[in-house]
């Protein structure tokens, strides 16, 4: 059965097979000139340099504040640690496999720096709260021996996840204060 495209709207047609999205093979016609930083060479290629730049970068005033106030509107640690880590993607900073390695030290970044500034109830991923919460219903017997290889094994693995350095950084950083409204602004020097 043949159908006659010609007694459709050939506008309504071209709408549709495009409808605003990118003709396929379209990328591969950019300039080799001006790639994308996801492109590019990667700014990192090992774990602990890009722990560091994230520590710095988490650390700037403006960053933190925000941090911190997403935090405590509730938004789960690991929401906020997937928006970092693609953005850092996004900028040519590590490629997915770094990232992937980058998720765990991060997510522990992120808490310490939470409770570096006095919150200590947050929220890890998104439904925590509709976890079952009946402890006679979590304990059987294979969570008992999940339990008991938590309790023995999880310890060792995460006492190595953030680097020394880190952990060093994070216990004496004394967190940016945010200016108060009533405060008088600082005077810029024109240049």
């Amino acid at each position: 059965m043949e159908e006659n495209y010609k007694d459709y709207d050939q506008e309504g047609l071209k709408f549709l097979s495009t409808n605003g999205r990118p003709i396929p093979g379209e990328s591969l016609t950019n300039s080799p000139d001006t790639p994308y930083p996801w492109e590019q060479p990667t700014q990192f290629t090992e774990l602990e340099p890009a722990i560091d730049a994230l520590f710095i970068e988490l650390t700037e005033p403006e960053a933190y504040h925000s941090l911190l106030n997403l935090i405590e509107n509730e938004v789960p640690i690991g929401d906020v640690t997937q928006i970092v880590l693609t953005d850092g993607f996004q900028k040519g900073m590590w490629n997915p496999d770094l990232l992937l390695l980058l998720i765990e030290p991060t997510m522990y970044m992120i808490m310490a720096l939470a409770e570096k500034a006095g919150m200590m109830d947050n929220v890890i991923y998104q439904g925590e709260e509709e976890d079952v919460e009946d402890q006679d219903e979590q304990l059987s017997s294979i969570e008992k021996a999940i339990d008991i290889a938590q309790d023995k094994i999880v310890p060792k693995a995460r006492a190595g996840v953030l680097p020394k350095n880190i952990e060093e950084k994070i216990e004496e950083m004394t967190p940016p204060r945010e200016p108060s409204l009533l405060e008088k602004p600082e005077l810029q020097e024109d240049i």
